[in-house]
């Protein structure tokens, strides 16, 4: 019951954590610089997805196959249009904004999109084939793409590959044998909500200490939003004609991208101090979602 109810407080309040973090992050970034010199964003990735892992719910995953060609669209349209959407914006900025934008670009579907999903009374099996496709094709394609996409010299594809196997992949797998073990108790979501929504909040803090508030982090704020608006749009077209539910588990998933993992990308492909939009655009598409997500389960009563 403590468990539970720690888990439902954390979720009710995670909008607010995430503005306080993040601010935080901002005002005061050493503290954060600090701490993440040794690249701990690996570990909390990897912890992150982890407890994705463990909410998996193979039997309502086979259930959401009814909506087979909308997500091989879905996953169609952010595997190819996406990489090149960001890639066009990255050419307005220079550096590290170029950089984050293409990591942006390359990212799975956000996991937190599941909670805002439900949240949202839209269907949380077809979201959870989103983000774990979109995973996969991330694993597989982001070192391809970020090496035709970049302009770095540097950019190693196959440690990269590695990286997303050793703190995506393996976390996830494991995830999802160890909640299956935990599904008949329901421990292992709650646990797994627990550590997730505290995985959650260092990760911001953690890649929004690398922000380096200046003038052109303002450009690359509006090129975000320019981004959200293009791959919700994406999300919605692909949607056309589906019920308010489908349309939700569809739409949200494709509109927020994986900062955590995208952090994850931009530090194996660029380095860490490359994170620093991150940070924004993971604040930005969080709270916007979580909006949209209240908005919509009101309409839906």
């Amino acid at each position: 019951m403590l468990l539970r109810w720690v888990r439902d407080l954390l979720e009710r309040w995670m909008v607010y954590l995430v503005l306080i973090v993040g601010v935080l992050a901002l005002w005061l970034p050493a503290p954060g610089r600090s701490f993440d010199h040794g690249d701990t964003v690996y570990v909390t990735l990897a912890v992150l997805v982890f407890t994705a892992g463990l909410t998996v719910d193979f039997a309502r995953l086979a259930a959401a196959r009814r909506a087979g060609w909308r997500l091989l669209a879905a996953l169609a349209a952010s595997s190819i249009v996406f990489p090149l959407l960001a890639w066009g914006l990255s050419h307005l900025v220079g550096g590290q904004l170029r950089d984050a934008l293409l990591a942006v670009g390359v990212a799975p579907s956000e996991v937190a999109s599941l909670a805002l999903v439900s949240l949202g009374a839209g269907d949380v099996a077809i979201a959870a084939l989103l983000v774990l496709g979109s995973t996969v094709v991330t694993i597989l394609a982001a070192g391809p793409i970020l090496s035709v996409l970049s302009t770095a010299s540097h950019l190693d594809t196959i440690g990269l590959g590695g990286t997303l196997v050793v703190v995506v992949a393996i976390p996830l797998a494991l995830g999802a044998l160890v909640g299956m073990r935990l599904t008949p108790t329901g421990f292992g979501r709650t646990f797994g909500g627990i550590l997730g929504s505290l995985a959650l909040l260092l990760l911001i803090w953690e890649v929004a200490s690398q922000v380096q508030l200046e003038p052109v982090y303002l450009v690359g704020v509006g090129l975000l939003i320019v981004f959200v608006a293009g791959s919700t749009l994406i999300g919605m077209a692909v949607s056309i004609g589906t019920s308010r539910a489908t349309r939700t588990g569809i739409v949200l998933p494709v509109a927020i991208r994986d900062f955590a993992i995208a952090a994850g990308i931009a530090t194996a492909a660029f380095g860490a101090t490359s994170t620093g939009l991150l940070g924004i655009y993971g604040l930005l598409v969080l709270v916007l979602g979580a909006l949209a997500s209240r908005g919509l389960s009101c309409r839906s009563l």
